[in-house]
């Protein structure tokens, strides 16, 4: 069990955590980075993810001249992994489900159980038994064809109040944590970002 959380832990650290606090972008970039990262990692998007942030990154960069850190949204992302993506996608279906029967929109109950729901899911990402392609065609329409709008409704919930905490959050302590990276230095914070920060 302990290597089971060693493992976990070590997994977090890699793909959420190093990416942010060793980025060199400016803060602002690396906090938006993050927070479309997470926006998207919180959408029923398995298997598209990344990609769909490059699009985000190629129509910010050229359409609306707005940067943020690539490499930095596309880790971020993998908070929806083997160990999130059932229990975060199933809550994401029984929040819209939820929604639309309070807000009027639909009446009809949601049928599909848990364990029905990790079952058809897990036999759908299965990499033994479906090649990439197969995963990414057949998990989104399981996701947002078979189940619904529903689920996407219900993902919106989550994935639009943790995308803005999120940038909020880096955004100070990021700035935080860089300045005492520069005490360590010996240099004053504006010196450590001539240096060492990316220019826009």
């Amino acid at each position: 069990m302990n290597a089971i959380f060693r493992t976990i832990k070590k997994q977090i650290y890699t793909n959420l955590i190093k990416p942010v606090f060793e980025s060199v972008s400016p803060i602002h970039e690396t906090a938006l980075g993050t927070a479309i990262g997470m926006f998207v990692g919180l959408t029923p998007t398995v298997g598209l993810q990344m990609w769909i942030v490059f699009m985000i990154w190629l129509a910010c960069k050229y359409l609306l001249k707005l940067r943020f850190d690539l490499l930095v949204g596309t880790a971020i992302v993998w908070i929806s992994n083997p160990f999130t993506i059932f229990f975060m996608y199933y809550g994401f279906l029984v929040t819209g489900y939820a929604f639309l029967s309070i807000s009027g929109l639909s009446s009809a109950p949601l049928e599909l159980s848990y364990a029905s729901f990790y079952s058809e899911l897990s036999q759908l990402l299965d990499t033994h038994q479906h090649s990439s392609i197969e995963i990414i065609i057949n998990g989104t329409r399981f996701l947002l064809v078979d189940l619904g709008y529903p689920m996407l409704v219900g993902s919106l919930f989550y994935a639009i109040p943790l995308s803005i905490l999120t940038y909020i959050f880096i955004k100070r302590y990021l700035k935080l944590y860089r300045e005492q990276k520069a005490r360590k230095m010996g240099l004053n914070y504006d010196r450590w970002r001539e240096i060492f920060e990316r220019k826009s």
